[in-house]
């Protein structure tokens, strides 16, 4: 892509694009902030997203305006519940237009085996997860994936013995080369089961990776400056008595896991927990069932900042301001081209700058 020689410029932001049929979003010109304005060229920081995007069915592109009107683009977006290739291929390409900066994405399945439970579109969608990264800062190293622990449906015995079955489900884990800051990085992307997410057992595995078998993958390792896990957790932070629960506790450095069974340290940052101060209240009015946390491997406390869930509001009035309306949802669902609400997911997405020091 050829760069602005002025501080603005004009794009056709989001052609007509087929996904089941339908256009993304009528083409329309957007005033899109030069690349170099907004490009984190820090080498001690990285911009962060994570999000559930419930197979772009809902108005998607909410959450990329809104991602245009902050101050840095993102450097690294972590995704659950994409459609595969060609679903983390046509999210970079919306990003790419819209954001002026270049991106590139892998997935766990490229054509994944399984569909979304819900039914919103007919036919439904495949599943999976991925990663998507700005390519000016990273180069791609390579990639492992698993099924993690837990299995059960709502009205069915739920167990941690025995692994998710289902591609919607299967972690990624990616490692990368930082051109800027010279160092690699290792991510994970997840989403454990919805019904039993087997969190402890999980958040263990994937630090200490497995040696054999058809789930066999790499810790996090100590080769990686950095490592970032974050994504749909499907468990909250809170027993329902109001203490935190103990696979939490586990892996966030900030408290201590008296009372748990398991009293091993994982030593993870959560950058939702530094912007609270540890304070409990806040820590609970902000959180949810996604979460990023992020871990130096020399032991040392990973440094965040500028953590912000995104509400649905906040990306439509984004998308409002840049467009003058709201559009369609991005996939004629069972009620046609409705825009089902103000959402641009069902998961809001998390955002946090993290640190090498």
């Amino acid at each position: 892509m050829p760069r602005a020689r002025s501080p603005r410029w004009l794009i056709l932001l989001l052609p007509t694009l087929a996904f089941c049929g339908g256009p993304i979003d009528d083409a329309e010109e957007i005033d899109v902030v030069s690349e170099e304005l907004r490009t984190n060229t820090n080498a001690n920081r990285l911009v962060v997203y994570s999000n559930n995007v419930e197979n772009m069915i809902f108005d998607w592109n909410d959450l990329v305006h809104f991602m245009a009107e902050e101050p840095l683009r993102p450097d690294l977006f972590l995704l659950q519940q994409v459609s595969g290739k060609k679903g983390i291929d046509r999210m970079a390409s919306v990003m790419q237009r819209r954001l002026g900066v270049g991106y590139k994405g892998v997935v766990a399945q490229n054509r994944p085996d399984d569909t979304r439970f819900q039914a919103q579109v007919v036919p439904r969608p495949p599943v999976t997860t991925g990663v998507i990264w700005r390519t000016k800062r990273f180069d791609f190293v390579s990639k492992e994936t698993w099924m993690p622990w837990g299995r059960g449906f709502k009205n069915q015995p739920k167990r941690c013995d025995v692994r998710s079955n289902h591609s919607g489900y299967e972690s990624i884990r990616v490692k990368l080369w930082d051109k800027v800051a010279k160092k690699h990085i290792v991510v994970v992307s997840l989403r454990h089961w919805t019904w039993k997410p087997c969190s402890t057992k999980n958040v263990f595995e994937i630090d200490r990776g497995v040696a054999n078998g058809p789930n066999a993958h790499h810790g996090l390792g100590s080769q990686a400056a950095l490592h970032i896990v974050a994504g749909d957790f499907n468990d909250r932070l809170f027993e329902s008595n109001g203490d935190y629960k103990c696979w939490y506790k586990e892996m966030n450095r900030g408290l201590g896991a008296r009372g748990c069974a398991n009293r091993s340290m994982d030593g993870f940052t959560d950058p939702l927990f530094e912007s609270c101060d540890g304070k409990k209240p806040c820590v609970r009015s902000k959180a949810g069932i996604d979460h990023i946390f992020v871990r130096r491997s020399d032991g040392k406390k990973a440094r965040t900042s500028h953590y912000r869930v995104v509400g649905f509001d906040d990306a439509h009035r984004a998308s409002v301001r840049a467009t003058g309306r709201d559009a369609n949802s991005n996939v004629r669902s069972v009620d046609g081209w409705v825009d089902q609400g103000e959402n641009y997911s069902q998961h809001r997405a998390r955002r946090a700058y993290v640190f090498y020091e």
